[in-house]
């Protein structure tokens, strides 16, 4: 019982902390600011990345949710280097402005909200690829923040496939989670094991993933999902 107050307090403590956040459309200067990607890149700890000739992506205009997290500022970031035009967004609740790279276009924007999204969409869209990384993460304690899970990571989610499929977005690529798995005792893991979500969070990201399905079949949105697990590094 002491853990499971501990775990609401914490969620509570979240809760407000995202309420402070100004959710409207405000486009942040990044000029001058300390690029995070020139240290602890995976290439300066001996791990080279993949190809990024600046000309791979010349002509392709990407969104990319999330851009201030972790895994979203590098992929906006590497998406900038292949020369692809960026336009991030992030709603700086468990992202840092540090972590926006130099080099794209960041706007303050809640996915969850409609009118942002949609605007969003209208005035810098359209995307030849969406990158949707932006989530609330805390898996453990999305049994207590049942409804916010939710908000973030499947409404705001199908808050940017429709605008995708508005759009005509070629494809839309999701951060989903091994936590769509649950306590599957198969191993090891694969696109072949059968998802078993147990909790809120991984049942969120698996219904993401079925809305996606559906979205191909009925409007031929291209799709890709990754399932991550215990991912760590640099802008973390």
């Amino acid at each position: 019982w002491d853990m499971v107050k501990k775990y609401a307090v914490a969620g509570l403590l979240l809760c407000a902390m995202g309420m402070l956040v100004v959710f409207n459309m405000r486009q942040v200067n990044t000029t001058g600011m300390k690029d995070p990607s020139l240290e602890g890149t995976c290439d300066s700890m001996g791990y080279p990345s993949g190809d990024v000739n600046a000309d791979n992506g010349m002509g392709k205009k990407v969104l990319v949710t999330g851009a201030a997290g972790f895994i979203g500022s590098h992929v906006a970031k590497h998406c900038a280097l292949l020369g692809m035009t960026v336009v991030g967004i992030d709603d700086l609740s468990g992202g840092f402005v540090e972590n926006i790279p130099e080099g794209i276009d960041f706007y303050l924007i809640d996915v969850k909200n409609a009118t942002s999204i949609s605007l969003l969409f209208e005035k810098h869209g359209p995307f030849d690829y969406v990158y949707h990384l932006a989530a609330y993460a805390a898996e453990g304690l999305s049994h207590f923040m049942r409804s916010y899970n939710y908000r973030n990571n499947l409404l705001g989610g199908v808050e940017l496939i429709n605008q995708a499929i508005k759009h005509k977005t070629t494809t839309f690529v999701f951060t989903s989670s091994i936590a769509v798995y649950g306590s599957n005792p198969v191993l090891p893991l694969t696109g072949k094991v059968a998802p078993l979500p147990e909790d809120p969070y991984g049942m969120s990201k698996y219904s993401m993933e079925l809305d996606l399905k559906v979205a191909h079949e009925m409007y031929g949105l291209n799709y890709i999902i990754f399932r991550p697990h215990n991912v760590y590094g640099p802008n973390q």
